[in-house]
């Protein structure tokens, strides 16, 4: 009996005394501080986070806005071809001959701006990459803020070549053909080239059924660009 009492009681005071004298006095001080410290840290990662986050969404924001309105100035610019009628002529089996009738639609944010109000200007016609006619120089008037029309026409003589027997198979069997065209205006801003060549997208011609000699422009209007 007198060996137990001197074991001490775990549900005593005097136990409970002895179980916290185990504990180091820094514990506690370590433990709340390695809290704090993980939470500050998930709280400045969090902020962080945030501000990085609304950092990026602003430049895409921004980066967005900047190509709709770069897209919008080009679309602004673009000179578009309306309509374009294409006529043979005459085709035999060692010559062909050809009509373009076009009408080419200048933008109001062209003139005085970009284009001469007055000058000269050229426009081609290409297959397959290959130029295969061009106007001769003609003459124009622009007013600054109003759009304008130019109706221009253009006649190509091909002989017994590569270009004329692709034309004819085109019309004979597919009953359209596809030409590309180009612009080219005297361009008044300081400091270029003072021309501006445009490139337009390629056009459908479609021939009326039963019809070898006259085709119009099907689908989409071309549209023409030139570099800034």
């Amino acid at each position: 009996m007198e060996n137990e009492a001197l074991v001490p009681n775990p549900h005593s005071q005097q136990g409970k005394i002895k179980r916290d004298e185990d504990v180091p006095i820094w514990f506690p001080i370590v433990f709340w501080s390695l809290v704090c410290a993980v939470i500050f840290a998930f709280f400045f990662s969090y902020i962080r986070f945030v501000t990085l986050s609304d950092a990026e969404n602003r430049e895409r924001e921004q980066a967005d806005r900047e190509r709709k309105e770069e897209e919008e100035e080009k679309r602004e610019r673009e000179v578009t071809i309306p309509s374009m009628d294409f006529t043979v002529l005459n085709m035999t089996e060692t010559r062909l001959s050809v009509k373009w009738d076009l009408l080419i639609r200048i933008p109001p944010v062209l003139p005085g701006f970009y284009v001469c109000l007055e000058g000269d200007f050229k426009v081609s016609i290409a297959y397959k990459g290959v130029t295969i006619a061009a106007t001769p120089i003609e003459s124009y008037t622009l007013e600054p803020y109003w759009s304008k029309l130019l109706k221009v026409s253009l006649i190509a003589s091909e002989g017994n070549g590569a270009i004329m027997k692709n034309i004819v198979e085109d019309v004979k069997a597919r009953g359209e053909v596809r030409f590309g065209s180009g612009l080219l205006f005297p361009d008044c801003r300081k400091g270029t080239s003072g021309t501006m060549n445009y490139a337009c997208d390629e056009a459908t011609l479609r021939f009326k059924p039963g019809s070898q000699t006259d085709a119009t422009l099907v689908e989409n209007q071309p549209k023409c660009l030139s570099p800034p």
